[in-house]
């Protein structure tokens, strides 16, 4: 069913779907949002729907690319025995890439690890010639790598390499390069409407100089005018895992000499074994064959056995699945009943062995009503054993503490051995037995609607999947649905789920989708929108943007469920790494009149009420917007120009002052913790230390942003006064805002340039 992904989709005509005339949104396409169910759990907010998302769905974190997940961590953080002293860097990278200034490590890493042939040769000297390259090929085959990887050869050395947008109309192209730049774009948006045209790649040209570079990755599904595209292949698995084998080692200080074996030597003996050459054979993808060849470095170590590596990979996760639901239990098959514990195993990947089998159960009573339509349906009380069904899913139980209504309590969990091997079941069941797809789906409505928020989000979550693995089934069988529900909870349901299937590589359907939908006049629609954008954070900050301003600018007017969802995915959106481009946003659409500029006051305001918590010292924690405009000079521009704007505005002041004081009060309590921290240190009892004499590096910050927002006597006056006003407890002016004040009085500093 390709064609429901690479043809435009249009939600208005989705005729085709068996629910369409059922769907309770089409008939309110010009009309409000109908009211929840009294009895309805309310949706979470924004923000709390991407906290719980991470926390009941851990193992969507390995590559995430959203708000949550765009936190670089440095340090040494081991769980479990620290045992590792050789080291192969990550090479799984984001399925959703990041937009901007590609990181300097990923760039060195790949220009160390990659293995060029002839056919990247030939396109290099294409993209030397003519300066702009197509380059065209399947997900997964390692053509972002080579890309990137001739930006680096062909361009000037040190030079950045930066990824634009995929959303950005083709047409706008030119409109975000700069003469003598290197840029990428992968799987721009397109449709028979708005193709990538030879006119596009031509004002590219022109507008990048004689040293500028660009190369556009496209699928085959890239609709194009006029282009000549140059398509790719794959490297050899072997060569890969070669490079990436032959670095690890060279590189690892911790194996000390040699001796006489030499690096190649020992890279040519590893890839010798017989489980190297039989995976190596089965044809794994590039980063496939990468991850594989951090287990041989883990294996010539001696911290894996033969058994791990033979059974190493997704294509042996894929057999694996492919033996569990055979109909031939002599080849591996499982009954029925361990069939439909292992998809709610794949579901509730990580949670308790009860909840799993009681849920099972429940899939099996479906199962088995398709099999045998005239029985009555029933099962053994006492079936296989937990330790029979865990060592038949390649599974685990062990011990983790989980955050309860009650507390934090012990549970016994159980989780796939195999990180990948839970959607590999999903996709498998569902694209491989049809059979199972409609008693699948009724038992997941089932599990939407329960009263447990942890069921109801691993069953999007599940849902994500199965859209990813048919993206046109899901959207005529539950997204539609889900997305145009009067209902909030089933909408944050398909933000969920459209959040998973992009992860799971339909990236494109889904920012294909949400554009379409952000320009109907359709308001749950909309609100769907704004929160799968909250989900999908930083790397899609600049389509979220020109979107979220469609919806608040353009009929129908947003009611205040949509105007709620707008300024909660921008509050999201300045928490994640594309936070400058958003404040950006909220400046310029300050400067207009109307819905915008509400939009722009309403944002902001929420986002400077944000917490956020230091990574080089986990005690502080800082206004977000204040830690941001104290490590980014733009955007302390931007943050300073929306404060000044605010206060003087008669709608947003009071507001605005409010927000100031809060984070006059987090810079009070962090150096209240600075001088707890100094009498520890000191070992002084902290009565006998004056408290109030230790400035914190909140306060310091603060210090230097206030001055920023004097322009006349005016602004001085009325940060003055707000100053005056913060007490302590007992009535006493606060230290921390004397000091502010003091700051405050020596002048406003060196005002940034107009915008």
């Amino acid at each position: 069913m390709n064609q429901h992904v690479d043809a435009p989709l249009d939600p208005e005509d989705a005729g085709a779907g068996p629910k369409a005339e059922k769907d309770p949104g089409r008939a309110a396409d010009t009309g409000d949002v109908a009211a929840p169910p009294p009895d309805e759990d309310p949706a979470p907010e924004a923000w709390e729907a991407i906290e719980q998302l991470f926390a009941l769905a851990p193992h969507l974190r390995s590559g995430r690319a959203n708000v949550m997940g765009d936190t670089q961590v440095s340090g040494d953080v081991v769980a479990g025995d620290k045992r590792v002293d050789v080291h192969l860097h990550e090479t799984r990278l984001p399925r959703l890439h990041t937009v901007g200034p590609l990181p300097t490590a990923e760039l060195d890493y790949l220009a160390e690890t990659f293995a060029p042939n002839r056919r990247y040769d030939e396109l290099c000297a294409q993209l030397t010639a003519r300066r702009v390259l197509v380059l065209r090929g399947r997900p997964g085959t390692g053509r972002r790598t080579a890309a990137l990887r001739m930006l680096m050869q062909v361009g000037p050395k040190a030079s950045e390499v930066i990824a634009l947008d995929p959303g950005t109309e083709s047409a706008d192209f030119a409109d975000h390069v700069q003469p003598g730049g290197a840029y990428v774009v992968v799987d721009p948006i397109t449709s028979q409407d708005s193709p990538l045209r030879d006119i596009h790649l031509n004002a590219i040209r022109r507008r990048l100089g004689d040293d500028g570079l660009f190369v556009v990755v496209a699928a085959h599904g890239t609709v194009m005018e006029e282009v000549t595209a140059h398509d790719w292949q794959p490297l050899p698995a072997a060569d890969i895992t070669r490079a990436h084998l032959l670095h690890a080692i060279q590189g690892s200080a911790a194996d000390g000499p040699a001796g006489d074996a030499t690096a190649a030597d020992r890279v040519r003996r590893l890839l010798e074994l017989e489980p190297t050459v039989r995976y190596l054979s089965a044809g794994p993808s590039p980063t496939e064959a990468a991850d594989f060849a951090r287990l041989l470095v883990e294996y010539a170590a001696g911290r894996c056995d033969d058994e791990e590596l033979s059974r190493y990979g997704r294509r042996s996760a894929e057999e694996i699945a492919s033996r569990w639901f055979s109909a031939d239990q002599h080849s591996g098959g499982a009954p029925l009943r361990d069939k439909a514990f292992l998809i709610s195993l794949a579901v509730f990947d990580g949670l308790p062995y009860p909840l799993v089998a009681e849920l099972g159960d429940l899939l099996y009573m479906r199962l088995h009503t398709v099999e045998e339509p005239d029985r009555t349906v029933g099962y053994p009380v006492f079936g296989s054993s937990p330790e029979d069904r865990l060592r038949l899913a390649r599974a685990q139980e062990h011990d983790e503490e989980t955050d309860t209504a009650w507390g934090r309590l012990p549970e016994r969990v159980v989780a796939f051995q195999n990180d990948s091997l839970w959607s590999i079941a999903l996709r498998h069941v569902w694209t491989s037995h049809p059979a199972v797809r409609k008693p699948l789906l009724a038992w997941l409505d089932t599990l939407v609607t329960d009263r447990r928020i942890f069921v109801r989000l691993r069953a999007a979550v599940a849902s994500g999947v199965l859209a990813a693995a048919d993206f046109g089934y899901a959207f005529d069988s539950f997204l539609n649905q889900w997305g145009s529900s009067p209902r909030p909870m089933q909408r944050q349901l398909a933000a969920w789920a459209l959040y998973t299937a992009a992860e799971h590589g339909m990236d494109t359907a889904v920012r294909r989708l949400l554009s379409d939908w952000s320009s109907r006049h359709h308001l749950a629609r909309r609100w769907t929108v704004a929160r799968s954008y909250a989900l999908l954070g930083g790397a899609t900050a600049p389509s979220a943007l020109r979107d979220i301003g469609r919806m608040a600018a353009t009929e129908p007017p947003p009611d205040s469920a949509l105007q709620s969802a707008l300024e909660q995915a921008l509050e999201a959106l300045l928490q994640g790494p594309a936070a400058v481009t958003v404040l950006e946003r909220l400046v310029q659409w300050h400067a207009s009149r109307g819905p915008l500029r509400e939009l722009a006051v309403a944002g902001f305001l929420r986002g400077a009420r944000r917490r956020h918590r230091a990574v080089s010292n986990e005690a502080t924690t800082w206004p977000s917007l204040l830690w941001l405009a104290e490590h980014d000079a733009h955007a302390r521009r931007y943050a300073v120009v929306m404060w000044r704007a605010l206060l003087d505005s008669r709608s947003s002041r009071d507001a605005a002052r409010d927000e100031l004081v809060r984070w006059v009060r987090v810079a009070e309590r962090a150096s209240a913790k600075a001088a707890r921290h100094r009498a520890f240190t000191t070992e002084a009892p902290f009565e006998q230390t004056d408290r109030y004499d230790t400035v914190s590096d909140v306060e310091e910050a603060l210090g230097r942003l206030l001055p920023l927002l004097v322009e006349n006597q005016n602004d001085w006056d009325r940060l003055d006064f707000l100053l005056r006003r913060v007490k302590t407890p007992d009535g006493g002016q606060s230290p921390t805002a004397a000091r502010l004040g003091i700051a405050l009085a020596k002048g406003p500093a060196a005002l940034p340039r107009p915008l």
